[in-house]
This record gives structure tokens, C-alpha cells and sequence, in this order.
């Protein structure tokens, strides 16, 4: 029996449990205002749920896989985060300051090219994920959905 691993970074998107996944919280903190999550996104990688299904089903179905494969579909930091989120929802009034969090920051990446080399395709883009997992939020009461509710400014 061969043992092959799948190793996902933080988990973002649409989801359908009811109350919030963890990795949201995580995600989500530049929202929630919950620093004790930031430095985990600071310097983040992300995949999409979906990808992440996919990628254990494609590497089920491959002949020759053997170890451990990274399946990242994005990097990014906290800025680009919060410079999206300001953009696409701009209620939330998203800081764009972080307290000791220096404004400019090294992409650090973690490398997803033994899957691709197999010929595997991310589908999803961090939009997509940011933008599943808000839209799911709101549709089930977890985040405000109006301007009356919007984080305070920070």
C-alpha cells in the first residue's frame, strides 16, 4: 500500500456547514477584526476547497504518485487581502495598517509544481475564494450584509 500526502495551506471558499470554518475565521480576520489571526495570513497560501477535492481525487487516479504534494493555488499577504476586501466590500472598512506588521512584506511561496507537473489545474483564484467564502458568510448570518453593521473604523 502506497501512503501519499496531500498538503493543504489555509482552506478558503464557499462552505456548507452552519456556523464558520476555522480556517474562515483565520481568513476572514482582517473583517472581523480579530488580530490574534493575522499573522497566520501575513504571509499566507490558500487554496480553494474545491482544488483541494479535486487534487486528492487526480492524484488517486495517477499511476506513479509517490510523497508528499503541496497544493497551493495562491500566495499572498494581509495588504493584498485587505486592499481586495476593501474593493469588493467596502462596509467592512477592512485596516489597512496592522499593528507589528511591517506595510511592505516578501511573498513567501509555497511551491505546488510536483502536482502541476502532473498535469493538475488550479480552477479557483483568491478572489474566488475570498468571494465564495463572504457570500456564504452573509447568506448564512455570519457576517453583516449592510453598512449599518460594518466594522467600526480601525
Amino acid at each position: 500500500m502506497d501512503f501519499i500526502t496531500i498538503i493543504p495551506p489555509l482552506v478558503v471558499g464557499p462552505f456548507i456547514m452552519p456556523t464558520m470554518p476555522p480556517s474562515l475565521i483565520t481568513a476572514l480576520s482582517p473583517i472581523t477584526g480579530d488580530e490574534a489571526h493575522y499573522s497566520i495570513i501575513k504571509q499566507g497560501q490558500f487554496v480553494h476547497l474545491d482544488d483541494l477535492c479535486l487534487a486528492h481525487i487526480f492524484l488517486f487516479e495517477q499511476p506513479k504518485v509517490e510523497g508528499r504534494y503541496i497544493c497551493s493555488a495562491s500566495d499572498t499577504t494581509i495588504h493584498q487581502i485587505a486592499k481586495f476586501l476593501n474593493k469588493k466590500y467596502p462596509e467592512y472598512n477592512v485596516p489597512t495598517k496592522f499593528r507589528d506588521i511591517p506595510d511592505e512584506l516578501e511573498l513567501i511561496r509555497f511551491s505546488s509544481k510536483k502536482i502541476k507537473d502532473l498535469g493538475f489545474q488550479f480552477k479557483y483564484t483568491l478572489e474566488d475564494m475570498y468571494t465564495g467564502a463572504v457570500d456564504t458568510c452573509r447568506e448564512k448570518g455570519l457576517l453583516p450584509n449592510n453598512n449599518k453593521l460594518a466594522a467600526p473604523d480601525r
